[in-house]
């Protein structure tokens, strides 16, 4: 393990790409602590930090490419400039709320910062909601790993599963949006109400 910098690297990974799962990191973090070997408080500090500045990564990301590849792009997925301006109009009555429960949830914290972007959700609040989730979700993690460290790799793969189970739930969810907006949009060129 790379210490305090190796757990800010991995979750800012995670936070601006998504390969690496936080439910691995942290906890193994937390069991450093248990063993002497690291400050759990700290451990929470610096794997929120990383969430937060990756998270930061990808919203400008969405903020700089997502309202063009929708624009040329959107209509194969069944998505317009309404789509947008909703986006946008939901991230302006919702965004903090949203993003801080999302960054308390496998799966969706690894990807609400690209629509939050691309809705143009103000960056100082999106940030400021993203690590108050981070800390959540770090801590309960650190903690989990603080008091389970002798069983952590049994620990990590039942949230592995539950990443994996949030993560197809997301793609399910879209699947069925473009569902619905092909077939509105299949009624709607065919004149049926």
């Amino acid at each position: 393990m790379l210490g305090y910098p190796g757990i800010f690297l991995f979750m800012f990974i995670e936070g601006a790409i998504t390969p690496i799962p936080s439910v691995v990191i942290v906890p193994f973090g937390g069991a450093l602590a248990a063993q002497g070997a690291m400050s759990l408080p700290v451990v929470v500090a610096v794997a929120s930090l990383g969430t937060m500045a990756g998270s930061g990564v990808a919203y400008h990301i969405g903020l700089r490419f997502g309202r063009p590849l929708v624009l040329k792009y959107g209509r194969y997925l069944f998505l317009d400039e309404s789509d947008l301006l909703r986006a946008e109009g939901w991230f302006r009555r919702w965004g903090n709320a949203g993003v801080f429960l999302a960054n308390c949830f496998p799966g969706a914290r690894s990807i609400v910062a690209y629509p939050a972007g691309a809705g143009r959700m103000a960056f100082v609040p999106f940030l400021l909601a993203t690590l108050g989730g981070a800390l959540l979700w770090n801590s309960v993690l650190a903690f989990a790993g603080f008091l389970l460290w002798q069983e952590w790799e049994r620990f990590v793969s039942t949230f592995e599963l539950i990443d994996l189970v949030a993560f197809l739930a997301v793609l399910a969810g879209i699947g069925g949006w473009v569902w619905y907006k092909k077939r509105v949009a299949a009624k709607r060129a065919a004149g049926t109400p």
